[in-house]
């Protein structure tokens, strides 16, 4: 009898095993389409006076070099104040203009992750009568740390546009500005440089200014692009004081 038993469970067993599987359903598919659009974002970072040796060019620690176009017609270098460029004083030419060349005079950082890159203007507010201020630019696109001034003793000093051997002329687009009156440098950028919460600024009106640079940037991380920055100043310049905002406008295109 436990024969018969052991046989009846071995052959249900067999029989189990040899039934045929059911057909397996193929998965039913749907779909939803997502429309999305990515803004553009931009960053600047501002440093004088800045070091070309170090990535990111920081401030520099030691004094400022500025050659004259003539012998004895600048004042030496000093230390630089957060984003201020300290010419000192500036003897005129009498027959056109005597030029002061602030060597490694800004370091310009930018973030975006616009896909067509970033344009960059500069613009002064004033442009007292018998001045030029002109922006020479070290190197021609952005990289982990800003170019070195190429620039050596005795600039020539231009006597009708600062376009002449590389060098820009800045144009003045008013005194309209925005930002917390007598800070300067730009908001939220890596450290070495200029940072300000709401640095004073002159308005980007449509497109005033000069355009400097142009180019892509790595939306993950700050590049640098460096420039000289030169005074010319003739007779026609009254004596005093004087002050003049440098305004950066970085534009994703």
């Amino acid at each position: 009898m436990k024969r018969a038993v052991t046989a009846l469970a071995s052959l249900g067993i067999v029989t189990a095993l040899a039934a045929p599987a059911l057909a397996a359903q193929p998965p039913v598919y749907g779909s939803v389409q997502l429309k999305y659009t990515v803004n553009a974002t931009a960053a600047v970072s501002i440093a004088t006076n800045y070091n070309p040796a170090v990535a990111g060019g920081p401030q520099a620690a030691t004094a400022a070099t500025i050659n004259p176009s003539v012998a004895g017609v600048c004042a030496a270098g000093v230390v630089e104040a957060t984003a201020t460029l300290t010419f000192g004083g500036i003897t005129p030419g009498t027959a056109g203009y005597n030029g002061c060349l602030y060597k490694n005079a800004v370091s310009i950082g930018v973030q975006s992750n616009d896909a067509l890159g970033v344009q960059i203007y500069q613009y002064v507010d004033v442009l007292p009568a018998g001045t030029q201020i002109c922006a020479v630019q070290n190197g021609t696109a952005f990289a982990p740390k800003p170019g070195a001034s190429a620039a050596v003793a005795n600039p020539p000093a231009y006597t009708a546009s600062c376009q002449v051997g590389g060098l820009a002329a800045l144009t003045a687009v008013g005194a309209a500005s925005g930002g917390t009156a007598g800070t300067f440098g730009a908001a939220g950028n890596p450290g070495g440089t200029d940072v300000t919460a709401t640095p004073q600024y002159t308005a980007l009106v449509g497109t005033p200014g000069l355009l400097t640079a142009t180019g892509a940037v790595n939306g993950a991380a700050f590049q640098y692009i460096g420039e000289d920055i030169q005074i010319n100043v003739n007779g026609t310049a009254a004596s005093g004081n004087q002050t003049s905002i440098l305004t950066i406008a970085v534009v994703p295109q």
